[in-house]
């Protein structure tokens, strides 16, 4: 399940990549584990992502992470492992 979810973010990572950076995508999971410990819900943590992001970022975007702080609430994916998967998928693709 963890592989599954990494690949499935680090895809997202790539359409996203205009916007949203690899560092801001795991700065997003480093804070969501950090505000999670200190007691604050999943529903808290999306509503005040959908207020911080409302006009900021497309629909697409914010559904990624709508998805990454999902999946780093209930540790199903790391913040290091974010950022380990959208830098790998980000790197342009050697030459055939």
């Amino acid at each position: 399940m963890r592989i599954a979810v990494v690949a499935g973010l680090s895809l997202a990572c790539v359409t996203a990549q205009a916007e949203l950076s690899c560092e801001q995508l795991g700065a997003v999971a480093q804070t969501t584990v950090e505000l999670r410990n200190q007691g604050n819900t999943l529903n808290a943590l999306l509503a005040e992502a959908r207020r911080d992001g409302q006009g900021k970022y497309t629909e697409q975007e914010m559904a990624l992470i709508g998805k990454l702080i999902r999946h780093s609430y209930d540790s199903s994916v790391s913040p290091a492992e974010v950022l380990e998967a959208c830098k790998r998928d980000t790197k342009p693709a050697p030459p055939r």
